[in-house]
């Protein structure tokens, strides 16, 4: 294959950390990557690292994200992410710990706007919803994803099937937007409701970002998965969520999942995962290609789009400059940094 494109990728750092983030997509064999911002989850230096990240390098995506510090309309928001250069929109907000500080449905019409928007200029979505079924389980959820916070149940929670549906309304109120959910939906312990959402939706694609559930709900019936991703192999991404790893840890757990990843489509042979081995699919090589480097071209650009840098500059100086953002230290900094790396 000529070259692999990593659909999913963050940083929580400062400007300086994105070398580093360049440095291990390239370690792990990712000619092209694709920074998500995730604006959404109340970080205002999110969409400033997706802008140096674009002109950081050749081969480097951005999908901008929407910020909800204060009311303003989603779809000037949308228009503007375009004209500075982005390639798409990143959305979590309905990320469950999200949804329930935002309280904003899938299908809000805070959102309409944005919906209008990217449809009509051919801007896709990459979009989070979900998390594991087991974490609305107060009995079942991992003890390190309770430890996180990322217990979905209580009162006032949305349910994953709410959300779900909420979801799945948008897919239907703008058929000619394109609209990837990572972390295969969340779906891969449902394989006929994932095979009927597919065949219903064509304007729905997933992510194989790994989830903790997701491959080894793929190793258990290999056979059944293969078929799917031969059956719909021009719909699905390739990522990983990589980031910049603040410890020996970090690195650890990236070298085991990129690992994982990397073997699980191109072979049949076993991949260690923490304390299990996994059987990769093998699926065939036309369709490894189309998932991890054809594919995300057709969704997002043949090439990146480029940053239109006075467009750029005159957004983030707005924050800056906007007491409405409260910007913490951290944010005025790094997008005062991102300001200077422009004027170079």
């Amino acid at each position: 294959m000529s070259g692999w494109i990593d659909a999913h990728i963050h940083s929580f750092g400062d400007a300086d950390s994105l070398a580093e983030l360049d440095a291990i997509e390239k370690r792990f064999g990712y000619t092209e990557a694709n920074f998500l911002s995730v604006e959404g989850m109340d970080d205002a230096a999110q969409n400033a690292l997706a802008i140096a990240w674009k002109l950081s390098g050749t081969g480097h995506y951005a999908f901008g994200g929407l910020h909800h510090r204060f009311a303003y309309d989603s779809a000037e928001e949308a228009q503007r992410l375009y004209d500075i250069g982005f390639d798409g929109i990143k959305m979590i907000e309905n990320k469950p710990t999200e949804r329930f500080r935002l309280g904003l449905a899938q299908d809000a019409p805070f959102f309409s706007g944005m919906y209008r928007t990217a449809e009509k200029l051919g801007m896709p979505l990459l979009v989070h919803i979900n998390d594991p079924r087991v974490f609305w389980d107060e009995e079942q959820i991992p003890a390190w994803a309770k430890d996180a916070g990322y217990y979905c149940g209580g009162p006032g929670r949305a349910s994953f099937e709410q959300i779900l549906k909420e979801s799945l309304h948008v897919l239907e109120c703008y058929p000619k937007l394109q609209i990837c959910f990572a972390h295969f939906l969340f779906l891969s312990d449902d394989h006929d409701l994932l095979r009927t959402l597919m065949d219903t939706y064509p304007n729905l694609w997933l992510d194989v970002t790994a989830g903790t559930e997701m491959y080894p709900n793929f190793a258990s019936r290999p056979e059944l998965w293969r078929q799917f991703f031969e059956d719909y192999q021009d719909r699905i991404l390739y990522g990983t969520d990589n980031v910049t790893p603040m410890n020996d840890e970090d690195e650890r757990i990236a070298e085991v999942l990129n690992n994982l990843e990397r073997k699980f489509f191109t072979s049949s042979e076993a991949i260690p995962l923490w304390d299990q081995t996994l059987c990769g699919l093998g699926v065939p090589e036309p369709v490894t290609r189309k998932l991890t480097e054809q594919n995300f071209r057709c969704f997002a650009g043949e090439t990146p789009r480029k940053i239109d840098r006075n467009q750029a500059k005159a957004y983030l100086k707005e924050r800056l400059d906007n007491p409405g953002y409260c910007l913490s230290g951290r944010e005025r900094k790094i997008i005062a940094d991102v300001i200077e790396i422009m004027l170079v």
